[in-house]
């Protein structure tokens, strides 16, 4: 017995210890950027067409060459795509502010179990599914295929970068890490 009248085996000290311990440690779901690849300014996506000939493929610019929070972007399109028709679609990634402009793609690919797009629509225009995949097998993004569904109207696609510095897993999604970029774009689907 000690002084304040009840006994706490050794054990149960080490555990409350441990515990304690184990809630001081860093968030791995929101990590601080690095800047390993440095600031995504510019995205453009390459959607085509194999139901035609010769194949259409139609390019779609987010071009904000000072970054976030600077001057307004310089281009901003409308994404825009015929009903009933699969798509291929291709990402590119520049980074503007470095001199030259920095093509991302083959970093972000050698970094590909860090990295996961995210795609995020309304399925009743258009279901997208990524095609490509990182060094551990697992989805990546820089390539994908859009079924847009028979149905005009219009709406916006987001298409986010997720950097999981730790490492992403199969539950890994658009809550994971932190956004290296993230662009909602306006779309038309039209006859």
């Amino acid at each position: 017995m000690n002084r304040f009248g009840f006994y706490l085996p050794p054990w149960l000290i080490c555990l409350v210890g441990l515990t304690i311990l184990a809630g001081c440690r860093p968030q791995v779901d929101n990590p601080q950027p690095d800047g390993q690849h440095g600031t995504v300014t510019t995205l453009t996506l390459i959607l085509s067409d194999s139901s035609t000939f010769p194949i259409q493929r139609d390019t779609f610019v987010f071009d904000d060459p000072d970054g976030a929070g600077g001057n307004q972007p310089l281009r901003w399109d409308t994404l825009r795509w015929r009903p009933s028709r699969t798509y291929a679609a291709q990402l590119f990634l520049t980074n503007k502010l470095a001199s030259p402009p920095q093509e991302l793609n083959p970093l972000i690919t050698a970094q590909g179990n860090q990295h996961l797009f995210v795609y995020q629509s309304d399925t009743s225009f258009v279901t997208i599914h990524i095609t490509d995949r990182d060094l551990l097998n697992l989805p990546l993004g820089f390539q994908s295929s859009w079924q847009s569904r028979n149905r005009i109207g219009s709406g916006h696609v987001q298409i986010g970068l997720r950097h999981i510095a730790f490492g992403k897993n199969l539950n890994s999604g658009a809550n994971s890490g932190h956004s290296d970029i993230q662009v909602s774009f306006p779309f038309v689907a039209q006859p």
